[in-house]
C-alpha cells in the first residue's frame, strides 16, 4: 500500500490543499497525519474538514491540538502561539472540536507507528538528535515510526541489534529505504509552517511493500495564507514567517 504522510498543517488551508492534490494525483491507499492540525494559521475548521474526510486515515494529536482542547498549559507556548490557540478555541465548530478531541496520542499498525513528538513523549519531545533516537528505541515496536513536531524533514536508521545510526535531513527526490530489520524514524516536515528555510509545503510518500519513503516539496499560495492570518487578527509574524520557511 502507498500512504500519503504529512504533519504540522497548522490551519494552513492553502498548503494542505496543495499537498492533498498531490496525493490524489498519486492514487494513494491511505493517509498518515502526525498531528498539529491546528494552531498558528487562520483556517482550523477548513483543514479539519479536509483531513477528517480522508479515506483510511491514521491521525494523531499534537501539542497545539491539545492546547486548543485545554489539555496543555499555555505557559509552555510563546505569546504568538498562545494567541493562535485562543483564536482557534473561539473559531472551531462543535463538530470539529469533537473530532479533534477523539484523536489518539499514537497509532500503531502492522506496517508503521505514528506519534507527534516522539514514541516516549508523544506530545512534547522534539526528536532531533541521535541520542534521542537511542533513548526512544524501547518505546515503539513497529518501524518506520513517523513523527512531526520539529517541522524539520529528518530520518534516523539503525540496524538491529543496536548498531551505528544513520541520521540526516530528508532531501526532496531522494528515495529512503527502510528495510526489514532496520529501526527507522521519519519526519515528513511541516505542511503549513516549514522551518528549514524552504517555504514550500513538505510531505512524503511511504510504500509499505517496497519499504521506501520519498519526500516532496510543493508550492502553494503563500500570499493568500498570509493575508488570511492578518485579516483574522492573528500576530503578523505568523504570516511573515511563512515566506521565509522558518
Amino acid at each position: 500500500m502507498k500512504w500519503g504522510v504529512f504533519s504540522d498543517v497548522h490551519s494552513n488551508q492553502e498548503a494542505l490543499k496543495s499537498v492533498l492534490d498531490h496525493f490524489k494525483e498519486k492514487c494513494f491507499d491511505g493517509y498518515i497525519c502526525c498531528g498539529d492540525i491546528v494552531g498558528y494559521g487562520a483556517e482550523p475548521n477548513e483543514v479539519i474538514e479536509m483531513i477528517s474526510t480522508l479515506p483510511n486515515l491514521f491521525c494523531v494529536r499534537g501539542n497545539h491540538d491539545l492546547a486548543v482542547l485545554g489539555r496543555m498549559d499555555l505557559a509552555w507556548f510563546n505569546d504568538m502561539a498562545s494567541a493562535a490557540v485562543r483564536f482557534t478555541q473561539r473559531t472551531l465548530t462543535p463538530r470539529n472540536l469533537r473530532w479533534l478531541q477523539d484523536l489518539p496520542p499514537r497509532a500503531e499498525t502492522p506496517a508503521f507507528t505514528v506519534v507527534h513528538g516522539s514514541p516516549r513523549n508523544p506530545a512534547e519531545e522534539y526528536l532531533v538528535t541521535v541520542q534521542q533516537f537511542h533513548d526512544n528505541y524501547q518505546y515503539y515496536k513497529v518501524s518506520p515510526c513517523f513523527i512531526g513536531h520539529s517541522h524539520l524533514p529528518l530520518c534516523f536508521l539503525m540496524k538491529e541489534p543496536v548498531s551505528y545510526v544513520e541520521f540526516g535531513p530528508l532531501k526532496e527526490g531522494k528515495l529512503l529505504r527502510c528495510p526489514a530489520g532496520v529501526r527507522s524514524v521519519g519526519n515528513p516536515g511541516s505542511v503549513g509552517q516549514p522551518r528549514d528555510h524552504d517555504h514550500r509545503a513538505s510531505c512524503g510518500i511511504y510504500d509499505d511493500e517496497a519499504r521506501t519513503f520519498e519526500l516532496f516539496r510543493l508550492e502553494y499560495d503563500v500570499l493568500s495564507a498570509q493575508r488570511k492570518i492578518i485579516d483574522a487578527g492573528l500576530p503578523e509574524f505568523l504570516a511573515h514567517r511563512l515566506h521565509y520557511g522558518q
